[in-house]
This record gives structure tokens, sequence and C-alpha cells, in this order.
């Protein structure tokens, strides 16, 4: 059962002894919500809300992934004919075919590859002409909270932690009078650290396939 906005709300309140909300309002509470996830999502764990869709491709290879993507995850198949697509390695392509990018236009995508340096971006082998849709699986920031009732987090109940950490370093952030940017930093590595650990489990689980095609 996904973790409520005002059970993760009552959690932080009650850390920061401020039950009545009067040094930090519900609003507040509301807003650091939401810079939390926006955080989680968008910088320190890009795969936590994960999308699978269609999508369609533009002419050529280089394609961006929908406004609201934050890291590509995956490509499976194509939907017209269903046919798979398989990654591959950008150097590889260059060194296969060094006029890859000049190759005659398809609708149909065979090879993906992607640079973690601009994980938005990702390219197709061969070149689309445009008419394409592949199913993707990407990473994306969810809709902002509003706080109404009955209102879920959009994350997985495994976040409910680190999210709540970061808005317990948001609001001592806040209150720089009682000198607690030091609780503010505490929870914020506490954060990191409990995002870090995350990620060391998922690829612990992860299925043991080959780092490069065709490599066992």
């Amino acid at each position: 059962m996904a973790v409520s906005v005002d059970t993760t709300i009552n959690n932080v309140a009650r850390t920061l002894l401020d039950t009545a909300f009067r040094t930090w309002s519900r609003a507040e509470h509301i807003a650091n919500l939401n810079l939390a996830i926006r955080l989680v999502c968008g910088d320190l764990k890009l795969d936590a809300y994960p999308l699978r869709d269609f999508v369609t491709l533009v002419a050529g290879i280089a394609q961006d992934l929908p406004a609201d993507g934050t890291a590509l995850i995956d490509i499976t198949d194509n939907e017209a004919s269903g046919r798979a697509v398989t990654q591959t390695d950008l150097a590889i392509l260059q060194e296969e075919n060094r006029f890859w990018p000049r190759g005659t236009q398809q609708t149909e995508v065979e090879n993906y590859a992607s640079d973690p340096r601009t994980p938005r971006k990702f390219y197709v082998f061969p070149p689309n002409n445009g008419a394409g849709r592949v199913r993707i699986t990407y990473g994306a920031i969810p809709a902002e909270l509003t706080g109404s009732s009955g209102e879920a987090l959009p994350l997985s109940d495994a976040y409910q932690y680190p999210v709540e950490c970061i808005m317990l370093s948001l609001a001592f952030r806040k209150n720089t009078v009682r000198q607690d940017l030091s609780r503010s930093q505490t929870f914020m590595n506490e954060a990191r650290l409990a995002l870090g650990l995350k990620s060391q489990g998922q690829v612990a689980v992860a299925p043991k396939t080959s780092q490069s095609p065709g490599v066992a």
C-alpha cells in the first residue's frame, strides 16, 4: 500500500517536535515534499519513478526523452512489428560504420545506444524516418503533489525514508537562527546514504547479463 502524504508529513513534524505546525506550516511541508521527490528523481536516483510507454521518434539518429524524462532505462521493441530492439555501444556503431548517421532512414529500429553524460538523449540505428514508434522505459519526475486528502507518494515505499530525510534537511535549513545547518547536512547525508544502499541492493539482485553485446 502506498504511503500517504499525510503520514509522511506527520512523521517529519514529529521529528521536528512541531506537530501543531507552528514553526513549519503544512504548506511548507508540501513544498518540501515536492522538492524532495524532485531531488530524488532528478538528481540522486534517476530511475526512482520509471515510466513505460511507446514514443514517436523524430527523423535521424538523435532522439530525446519525453519532457518529464530524466534518464533512459531501456528500449524493448517496435510498436508496429513487435521486433525487439537491442542495446549496443555507441563506440561500436561508430567503429563498424563511420557514416551510419547518413544511412537510409527507416521506420523500424534495430539498435539503440546512449551516453550516461547525456541521460535524456539516445541514438537509434538505423536512422529513423520520423514514423517509428518504440516502447521505452525511462526515469521521470512525477507531477507535483497538492496535499489533498488521500493523496499518496508516487514513489515506491522504499523511498519514504530518504524523502523524509530530505524534507527534514530542508526544514532545518530554514531554521538557521538556531544554527541548525549541521542538522540539515546530517539528514541530507542520511538520505544520500539510504539511496546509495538501495542502489547497491538493486545491483545485487539484478540479472547477471553481460556488460557488452556478445560478451559472457
